[in-house]
């Protein structure tokens, strides 16, 4: 992946580092006594996958979760309630039971589950279900009771508490409503953080990830994924590296419009904390993501901005004069209107150095792909919601145009836009070669092409997962391709993704994973 396309069959590494790359010959010279030697057979390396927007502590407290409300395996909100019903028996009475990844667009039910539907088997314990996207969730009545969230309560800045027609709480909380009850889960602290991180951790090395942006440090559990972060690095347990973008309300003195960096005692060669997130709207398939026209399905409906434009705005001129570099979450493209309105507003970026980013840019236009490329700010697609989601925004939420043209990847790639990859784990899975797959075929859950026009060779998926990924946080001096002197960070293909037919590639595996010269993981078949 360097820019020459170069292609070599083999490698050495020495104190964490390529040492030289080339051909058997060139290689067999530097194996000394102590050399340990790995013989691929055949099979294909490539730089580790870099993951530019991922969120590992959610991510771990998915798996460690009793209730998995995921679609599959649940078809109907009543396989959720009998998933939750066990939980509570599992548990004990009075226990908080949390479950995660439900989607209301996958239920036969076809709308979110409510509390009167998890009060009969809970109605001692607080349930909380968290959806796929992270933008709701929903909780039982006693949930809400021990929160203090009644019919009175207002509903936050940013969010909303959804009611009935006599004004009380469905169950369902919005965007910021949702963590009036997420923030007050038992068992976050900085301790189960660390297990859910390590997790994580596990599941990365699996799928050939080496590198991840966490992009919302603190998203979940607050100042204690920061502690979680620490203790596991002065363990030494951590072997991915993370690029962290520290969730904007964490970031000390930015509402006073003089941010300052947070105390990062024990952080090391393997966590960098890189920059600060920001959320400026939610999710085109809750219909929160803010959209210039409105939705198809409800066409008065435009979505909700989490920030106003120009407290937005405020907020990137503070932090870039900072130092920081910002990433922002946009989905709708009225959101990422505001968020380019916020960067350009800063001046010509040359010099800054910070590449400033936009998150998901899921619903970008043209014309804002070429303010994007004018002012130099870069790109992290989602690509995997063309699979996951492209139907329903193309039939129910968008439409036929809008949506043939999420993740406009070709259109970016045009314009010269940098652009990194992801899954945004937990919301989709892990696996980059499923995102390859997405971003050079676009074929849907339901088996159609979406957008066949912004599809992209393997070559610059692999690169989006890869170098390009790396050059988003500013490392692509040291990751994201196969070069002396670069981290001896490398993920072993079963097969060449570039050599096999293009339906093949999200069935390839990863058969090992090597992180700093070290085997760090490997499939029962690899030797």
């Amino acid at each position: 992946m360097d820019g020459a396309g170069t292609r070599a069959g083999a490698l050495a590494a020495r104190d964490g580092r390529i040492l030289a790359v080339g051909n058997d010959r060139d290689i067999t010279g530097l194996i000394g006594p102590d050399t340990r030697v790995l013989d691929l057979a055949g099979r294909t390396a490539i730089p580790g996958f870099v993951e530019s927007h991922n969120h590992p502590a959610f991510f771990g407290m998915t798996l460690a979760a009793p209730v998995d409300a995921g679609s599959p395996p649940n078809d109907t909100i009543e396989d959720i309630v009998a998933r939750v019903a066990q939980a509570v028996t599992d548990r004990g009475t009075g226990e908080w039971v949390r479950g995660y990844r439900y989607d209301d667009t996958l239920l036969k039910d076809n709308r979110h589950p409510a509390r009167s539907d998890l009060d009969p088997v809970s109605p001692h314990s607080p349930v909380v279900l968290t959806h796929v996207s992270g933008h709701f969730c929903v909780a039982n009545s006693a949930a809400l009771r021990t929160v203090g969230i009644t019919a009175a309560t207002p509903d936050p800045p940013g969010g909303r508490i959804a009611r009935d027609e006599r004004g009380e709480p469905t169950g369902l909380l919005i965007e910021t409503a949702a963590f009036l009850v997420t923030s007050r889960l038992p068992g976050q602290g900085a301790d189960e953080l660390a297990e859910a991180l390590l997790l994580a951790d596990e599941e990365y090395l699996a799928n050939g990830v080496t590198s991840v942006h966490d992009t919302g440090v603190g998203l979940i559990g607050g100042a204690a994924e920061l502690e979680a972060y620490q203790a596991l690095l002065r363990a030494g347990r951590l072997r991915t590296r993370i690029r962290g973008y520290l969730i904007d309300n964490l970031v000390p003195g930015l509402a006073q419009g003089s941010p300052e960096r947070p105390d990062l005692t024990g952080a090391g060669p393997r966590f960098t904390m890189a920059g600060v997130k920001i959320i400026a709207d939610g999710s085109i398939q809750g219909r929160t993501g803010c959209l210039a026209e409105g939705y198809t399905c409800a066409p008065d409906e435009h979505g909700m901005m989490l920030l106003d434009p120009a407290e937005l705005s405020g907020r990137i001129a503070a932090l870039d004069a900072a130092g920081w570099q910002v990433a922002v979450h946009g989905n709708g493209d009225a959101a990422i209107e505001a968020i380019i309105d916020g960067y350009t507003r800063l001046g010509a970026p040359a010099g800054t150095g910070r590449r400033h980013r936009i998150e998901h840019c899921q619903t970008v236009r043209e014309d804002q792909l070429d303010r994007m490329a004018a002012h130099d700010v870069l790109a992290s697609f989602f690509i995997k919601h063309v699979h996951y989601w492209g139907d329903r925004h193309r039939d129910v939420f968008l439409g036929p145009e809008r949506a043939r043209r999420i993740s406009p990847l070709a259109s970016a790639r045009a314009r010269g836009i940098h652009f990194g990859l992801h899954s945004d784990t937990p919301v989709t899975p892990v696996p980059p070669l499923e995102g390859i797959w997405c971003a050079v075929r676009r074929r849907t859950r339901d088996g159609q092409i979406l957008g066949p026009e912004q599809a992209v060779n393997v070559d610059a998926a692999l690169r989006g997962y890869t170098i390009d990924a790396a050059y988003l946080a500013g490392e692509e001096d040291s990751k994201g391709s196969l070069e002396v002197g670069k981290l001896a960070d490398l993920a072993v293909l079963s097969e060449d993704p570039t050599a096999v037919d293009l339906d093949r590639i999200r069935d390839l595996t990863v058969e090992a994973t090597v992180s700093g010269g070290e085997l760090v993981w490997a499939s029962g078949g690899a030797r």
